[in-house]
């Protein structure tokens, strides 16, 4: 694991500076999100008969997020953004941050911001 594992401070210090992928389902990310998120389902991938590795990058591309970008990979209490950041870094990605307390933690102190 090369990655950084960040927690909310972190998240919270570079809200509009670094972009943040939400890869909780849809459904999830459609109720309440970190503002500014974006959504690229992990599970999407995985259902996908294609190969998992290969659409989930296919998606992070289309989101203008390539190999050496910097950004911040959040889910609903840390295991898919662990296993987004892995499955990432297998594909050569280097700049992956993850968020391991996720929307759990985030959602633990009603001072940080929701967007719904």
């Amino acid at each position: 694991m090369a990655y950084k594992i960040v927690d909310a401070e972190y998240v919270l210090d570079n809200l509009g500076t670094l972009p943040l992928v939400d890869v909780r389902p849809d459904f999830m990310y459609e109720e309440s999100r970190i503002p500014g998120a974006i959504s690229i389902e992990l599970i999407k991938a995985k259902e996908s008969p294609r190969d998992t590795a290969e659409c989930f990058v296919e998606e992070f591309a289309k989101a203008g997020l390539g190999p050496q970008d910097n950004f911040i990979v959040y889910c609903y209490d840390g295991g898919l953004a662990r296993e987004a950041c892995d499955l990432l870094e297998s594909q050569g990605y280097s700049g992956q941050q993850c968020y391991q307390g996720s929307w759990v933690d985030w959602i633990s102190d009603d001072s940080r911001p929701v967007e719904a």
